[in-house]
C-alpha cells in the first residue's frame, strides 16, 4: 500500500493463514493510515509522468510493499520501473522481475521462509523520526 491507495494482497498467504475478510480489511485500513501519516510528514512524490523510476528497498521477502510501490508509480505515469534490492527471496525476485523493466539483486536466497534481516550481519529498523532527521540534514546541506 502506498500513497495513491494501491494495494497488493498475497492471496496465497491469506489462504494459508486462514485470514478472513474483516482481518484483511483491518490490515488495509491500518496500512492506509500509516501511509497518510507519512505523506503528511514527508510530502507527496514528484510528478512521474514519462519518467524512469528506480525503486530501492532494503530487501525483498514476500514483496508486498514493493508490488504496491510498483503499482503506484505506474499509476502516476512512470514510463519505466527499475528495482534495486541488495537481497531477496528467489520466488519474489522472479515474480517481481516480470512486472518491471529491470531488477538488480546480488544476493538471492531460497527456502521455505525468508526474512530480509537474515541477510545482514547487523540489522535495525529506521524510525520515522530518524528518517525525518536524515532528510533535514540533507536539506540543510
Amino acid at each position: 500500500m502506498v500513497y495513491d491507495g494501491s494495494v497488493w494482497l498475497n492471496q496465497g498467504f491469506i489462504e494459508a493463514y486462514g485470514l478472513d475478510e474483516p482481518t484483511v480489511e483491518a490490515g488495509i485500513v491500518a496500512a492506509r493510515q500509516k501511509v497518510r501519516r507519512r505523506v503528511a510528514r514527508f510530502g507527496s512524490p514528484p510528478d512521474l509522468t514519462g519518467r524512469q523510476v528506480i525503486l530501492i528497498d532494503d530487501g525483498l521477502a514476500a514483496g508486498s510493499t514493493l508490488r504496491a510501490a510498483i503499482a503506484a508509480v505506474k499509476n502516476l505515469g512512470a514510463e519505466g520501473v527499475v528495482i534495486a534490492v541488495p537481497t531477496g527471496h528467489e520466488q519474489s525476485v522472479l515474480a517481481i522481475a516480470t512486472e518491471v523493466d529491470k531488477l538488480y539483486c546480488p544476493n538471492i536466497r531460497d527456502g521455505q521462509s525468508y526474512a530480509v534481516a537474515e541477510a545482514y550481519l547487523q540489522w535495525s529498523d529506521v524510525s520515522e523520526d530518524e528518517v525525518a532527521d536524515i532528510l533535514l540534514q540533507l536539506q540543510s546541506g
